[in-house]
């Protein structure tokens, strides 16, 4: 009887394992092809969309950022999605130390009023937005985007934070006003270093946030100058759709800070997500 359980559990976490490497394989897949395809020449692909690229065109990577004026779509989201990043870190760790921490009037409302954020879709926000923006001229300049990315990306960073740093002993807190800290020091030198995990997580929603953006870049942005990769990459495909393996390599470029990013931070996401969002 132990024998048949033992190998109907073996079975089972089998099909399970196997389950999941499928799915992982149906994701990983398509960006494996596409970057193959980025490598190679485009009458090449067009004879077959699935061969493999023979000799790597890695001039398709600079054609791509010379043509269409994607390295400075390329240059603005960086700046403006490291600015939301270092923002949003600062604002939201801020707001979850002070409601986590202390209790005075109006805290609970404060972070109730962070949180409404996320039940809130995004889209239905572009016409006021829109409106308010241009009554305030504020529309085509390079920080009008910061706007309303910082505000997209508090909601979610506020609860994580906020979850996160409850699970910090206040202990610590005593520790350092013993040890001649004074209130910054303590959040800042005591209490910022161990949110390390959850500060990744952050990193990582608010810049894919700020980087994949689109809509109210599409609306607020006019200017050629200020646009963003993900407004550059739609002209481009326009401009050169029947030079697919340009587009390609266009749209690696696109992805490359995101993989990188998740890369560097990939070792504190899943702590950070089981300790921050989980417990509270």
């Amino acid at each position: 009887m132990n024998k048949v359980m033992k190998a109907g559990n073996t079975c089972f976490h089998f099909l399970v394992n196997l389950m999941v490497m499928l799915f992982s394989l149906s994701c990983i897949l398509p960006i494996l092809w596409m970057i193959n395809s980025s490598l190679r020449d485009n009458k090449d692909f067009m004879q077959s969309v699935i061969g493999l690229a023979a000799k790597p065109a890695f001039h398709n990577y600079v054609e791509a950022l010379q043509t269409g004026d994607l390295w400075h779509c390329f240059l603005n989201s960086g700046y403006l999605s490291i600015l939301t990043v270092i923002l949003t870190i600062v604002f939201s760790f801020t707001v979850g130390f002070m409601v986590s921490r202390y209790r005075f009037f109006g805290s609970r409302l404060i972070y109730l009023l962070f949180i409404s954020g996320m039940v809130i879709p995004i889209l239905s926000l572009m016409v006021p937005v829109f409106i308010e923006f241009k009554k305030l001229n504020l529309l085509n300049h390079w920080f009008t985007l910061l706007f309303p990315y910082v505000s997209f990306a508090m909601p979610l960073s506020v609860l994580l934070m906020e979850n996160f740093i409850k699970t910090i002993p206040r202990e610590l807190d005593e520790a350092a006003y013993m040890e001649g800290c004074n209130f910054f020091q303590m959040m800042w030198k005591v209490i910022f270093p161990l949110c390390k995990p959850i500060v990744s997580v952050v990193v990582i929603t608010s810049f894919i946030s700020a980087w994949n953006e689109y809509p109210f870049s599409l609306i607020l942005i006019g200017d050629e100058k200020l646009r963003t990769i993900s407004i550059g990459i739609r002209f481009f495909g326009q401009a050169h759709s029947f030079n697919y393996t340009l587009y390609f390599a266009a749209l690696v470029i696109s992805i490359a800070p995101i993989l990188i990013l998740y890369a560097i931070f990939s070792k504190h996401i899943m702590q950070g997500m089981t300790m921050g969002a989980v417990k509270g």
